[in-house]
């Protein structure tokens, strides 16, 4: 189902390298090797989706661009996410920050914000402006709680979900309701397309904190663990933490790594914890598709089909 996109998504892609064409080779040359070490582009495909809902052609240049602007506003969170934490790989690959230096890093992601300011001025729907304005923002308050929230026992799952809503629910509910306000669908679609996006994303990153303990590389491509390891405390985590309160009796940042082991290994051996884990994370999916009730058939089927293949991360 998904081949059909793949025209649209290499037309996103040379749109991106267009916007972001600079007068410097070097930083051109950087940015188009880290758009092209991609991943599934998801925000892309869903965008393109609930553009569907709406004209899709006579709004396809600006459906185009504007699937160009989430996937940098993507693109850009990840660099600066890199920085924050220190990260050494990316998609299974060295880390801009790694590679070339925090600060060359930071103003890289800085560039690119511009770059969809710039962009994003070109639309007159005023609607698009205040999403995007309220999901920058959610973002940047997502960084300061979880960089506030690590080691953090006193976390309750209440504070984690809004965590979860801000880094990363909130832009996957942007890239579906921007595709639909750009393509002019209906506003009861477009109200639809933003829940659906939404709940999507809440379900997407559990299922990210879920493969963080029981898939690791293979999925991630990053060690088995690792968010533990950075101290920030996922719903696996959680979970355990309410079954075994002693294993984190003493989680500071003074934990040591084969402290930090004992707590990974724990709960990757048990079951109960990984499907509770995914528990929720259905629960989401089922409140997505309940949002996608009433579409168009042929939209609501397309989305039925990526929100299941996300939620068992098939290639």
């Amino acid at each position: 189902m998904l081949k059909q996109y793949e025209i649209l998504v290499h037309d996103v892609l040379e749109d991106i390298f267009d916007i972001t064409r600079s007068e410097d080779d070097r930083l051109n040359e950087i940015i188009k090797k880290y758009f092209l070490n991609g991943g599934k582009r998801v925000r892309v495909l869903l965008l393109l989706m609930c553009a569907k809902l709406g004209n899709f052609e006579l709004n396809r240049n600006d459906i185009i661009r504007m699937a160009s602007i989430v996937e940098i506003i993507h693109t850009a969170s990840l660099i600066h996410d890199d920085i924050i934490d220190n990260a050494e790989t990316r998609r299974g690959s060295v880390t801009m920050n790694k590679q070339y230096g925090d600060e060359f890093a930071l103003r890289v992601g800085d560039y690119l914000f511009a770059v969809v300011l710039r962009e994003v001025a070109r639309f007159d729907d005023e609607r698009i402006h205040y999403y995007l304005a309220d999901t920058l923002k959610e973002l940047c308050i997502g960084e300061l709680i979880q960089e506030d929230g690590l080691y953090n026992i006193n976390t309750r799952r209440l504070d984690y979900l809004k965590k979860i809503k801000r880094k990363t629910a909130i832009l996957i509910a942007f890239a579906c309701v921007a595709g639909s306000i750009v393509a002019k669908a209906s506003d009861e679609n477009i109200s639809s397309a933003f829940s659906y996006g939404y709940y999507l994303g809440m379900s997407y990153q559990i299922v990210d904190d879920y493969l963080d303990f029981a898939g690791g590389i293979e999925y991630l491509g990053k060690e088995v663990g690792q968010d533990l390891m950075n101290g920030n405390i996922t719903l696996p985590a959680l979970l355990a933490k309410e079954k075994n309160s002693e294993l984190f009796s003493d989680f500071t940042r003074d934990t040591t790594d084969e402290e930090k082991e004992e707590i990974i290994n724990f709960i990757k051996n048990d079951e109960e914890i990984l499907m509770n884990t995914l528990d929720i994370s259905r629960r989401y999916l089922e409140k997505a598709q309940i949002s996608i009730e009433n579409l168009n058939p042929n939209v609501k089927s397309e989305l039925t089909f990526i929100m299941n293949k996300l939620a068992r991360r098939d290639n």
